[in-house]
This record gives C-alpha cells, structure tokens and sequence, in this order.
C-alpha cells in the first residue's frame, strides 16, 4: 500500500477513537511515524540483499508489531496513557494494509523465511517487481474512499 493510504488511513483512525484525548498534531506524529515511516526499514531490507520483490523485513509482520511496536507503545504510555494505542493502532494497520495489497509477506517472520504472496488491492504506483498481470482492485478505489472520509472529517474539524 502506498504511503498517502497508510498516513489516512491511521489517520482517520486515530482521529475517530482519540480527538478527545489528544491534539490534532499528536494524532498526525502518530500516523506518520507508525503509520508510515516504519516502511523505511525496507532500506534496511535492500542493504541486507534482500530480492527487490520482497525488502520487508520482519518490522513490518505482525512479530514486529508484537517484538517492537507494542513495547515502544508501552514506554511511550508512561508519558501519556493514550499513547500505547496512538502507536500500536498505527502501526498495526500499516501491517494489514500491507497484507491487504498484493506482494510477498512473511507472517512468520523473523522465525521463518516462508514468504506468501497474498492481497487482493494492486499498488499505485505498481512496484518495479510486478509483472503487469496482478489482478485485483485498483489501490486507487482505497485512496478515494479515504480522501472522502478525511473530507467529511475536516468539515467536521470546520
């Protein structure tokens, strides 16, 4: 999944469970940095050698979220309570949104190197590795559903 659907999409969460709780500028942190930024580890993931088709390493499987994303959440928490879920919400979703796209993942990882493919959106841009003959559901149909949510959330804001 691209990186404007991973932001909206945590973002649109966190703002419906959490805009009593926290500011506007927490909720945005949260979503880039769980919500997005987590997929800079795919860097790691190309220093390491990994195929172009598949740089994911295993931060961004459900044992990242359970290995890293939930602990950084707890420590976070002794700030503020709210922010154990501003960081696992995000950081899960990105995951599912992951496997909800069509590309290799490893749900196992790091205890096993068996990859899957799974998905049934195509990404947009579609990566250098596909093929040309993925079928599924255009990403773009996810991107709209969620600028439309973001608007009716911003005429709320208003």
């Amino acid at each position: 999944m691209n990186q404007i659907n991973h932001f909206l999409t945590s973002f649109i969460f966190l703002y419906v469970f959490f805009i009593e709780k926290v500011t506007i500028i927490e909720i945005i942190i949260f979503s880039l940095i769980f919500g997005v930024l987590i997929d800079l580890n795919q860097l790691i993931g190309r220093k390491m050698g990994k195929p172009s088709k598949h740089t994911r390493t295993w931060i961004e499987e459900p044992f990242g979220l359970i290995l890293i994303g939930i602990p950084i959440g707890i420590i976070l928490s002794l700030v503020k309570k709210e922010y154990l879920f501003l960081t696992i919400i995000p950081f899960g979703l990105h995951i599912l949104l992951d496997y909800v796209t069509i590309h290799e993942v490893s749900p196992f990882a790091p205890f096993s190197k068996k990859n899957i493919n799974m998905g049934f959106f195509r990404s947009n841009p579609p990566p250098s590795w596909y093929s040309g003959k993925e079928k599924g559901i255009p990403e773009n149909f996810f991107l709209i559903l969620n600028i439309i949510i973001v608007i009716i959330i911003a005429r709320i804001i208003i």
